[in-house]
Parts: structure tokens; sequence; C-alpha cells
């Protein structure tokens, strides 16, 4: 019995740094651009991931996969818009977020991962003036 309470209580604590740091509005844009990808003719899935933590710091990745035979020099510019607008428009802050885009004639797999090769990667970033082309980004709350 004292063992299990040891490992219980164990488990707790290391938990504690993944439940820390969680931001409901960087969350909500990870939803906001998996919607507005799904909502395109040539996406055939989308997905994000927001890791967070004391110990992890926060990043948010969000991947998408195009169905091949829908791909144009435009489309991943495209995508790449959108992915940085709803970043713009959800959130004051700045975390780190990663983009993947994927072709569904090479698709990641959950069992095999790292061996699909994206046909485009690299992270949100803006130039230039980001409230022109998105419009104005919230505030910080006052406290």
């Amino acid at each position: 019995m004292r063992l299990f309470v040891v490992v219980a209580l164990t488990g707790l604590v290391a938990g504690c740094g993944v439940l820390e740091n969680f931001n409901a509005d960087i969350n909500a844009i990870g939803r906001q651009i998996v919607a507005d990808w799904k909502e395109r003719p040539d996406v055939a899935a989308a997905q994000f991931e927001y890791r967070h933590g004391l110990d992890l710091g926060e990043h948010m990745t969000v991947e998408v996969m195009v169905h091949a035979d829908k791909i144009t020099e435009t489309t991943v510019d495209d995508l790449v818009e959108i992915a940085k607008r709803d970043y713009w428009r959800g959130t004051w802050r700045d975390v780190g977020t990663s983009y993947l885009v994927y072709s569904t004639d090479d698709p990641p797999y959950a069992d095999k991962p790292g061996e699909a090769e994206p046909i485009a990667q690299g992270k949100i970033e803006f130039d230039g003036d980001p409230a022109a082309s998105y419009g104005p980004r919230p505030t910080q709350p006052s406290k």
C-alpha cells in the first residue's frame, strides 16, 4: 500500500509541469487554424499540438495534409497566410509556432514518426506591419 501511495504522489508531482503554463487562447488559435484549413477543398487533414509546461515552455505545431492533385504554386502560401492571420488575431502572446505541410502522396503516419517528408515547413513569423495585413492584434489584459 505504501509503495502505491509513493508511486501515485510521484506521478502527481511529475505531472504538475505538464499542466502548468496552459493558455486557453493559444489552444483556441490551434483549433481555429485547423478549422479554417479544413474548410478548404484542397486540404485532406489538419491537426495541431500545443506543448506547454514549466519544464517545456510553450510551443505549438500546426500540420496540414494537402491532396496531392490539388497542390498549386500558391497552396502553401495560402495555408501559411491563414495560420498567420489566425495567430495574429487570436492572441497578444508570442508563442513559438511551427507549421508542417504534407502531401497525400507522402503522408505522415503515427506509427512511423519522422519518415514522411513535408513539402513545406517553417515558423510563423511576421515581416513588416502585420496589423496592416491582418487587422489589430488583441492587447494584453490589464491586471
